[in-house]
């Protein structure tokens, strides 16, 4: 996939919905009660945090290359 195929405002919108995801993990880990259940909640998590910079490093790119 291109990432180009995407505007800007639906990186944007991916990225407001990636960071609640994340949000919404915290309380899932906490309240998980057994460990496996616990460690891939933790690993979803590592990767949404991944994703996000990601994103937030291409949405922020087009900016800083059209000044």
């Amino acid at each position: 996939m291109n990432a180009e195929v995407l505007s800007r405002e639906e990186w944007e919108l991916i990225l407001e919905l990636l960071e609640r995801e994340e949000a919404d993990l915290h309380c899932e880990i906490r309240h998980a009660r057994f460990y496996d259940v616990r460690e891939l909640l933790k690993q979803k998590k590592d990767m949404i945090g991944r994703l996000i910079e990601r994103i937030r490093n291409l949405v922020s790119e087009p900016a800083a290359s059209s000044a």
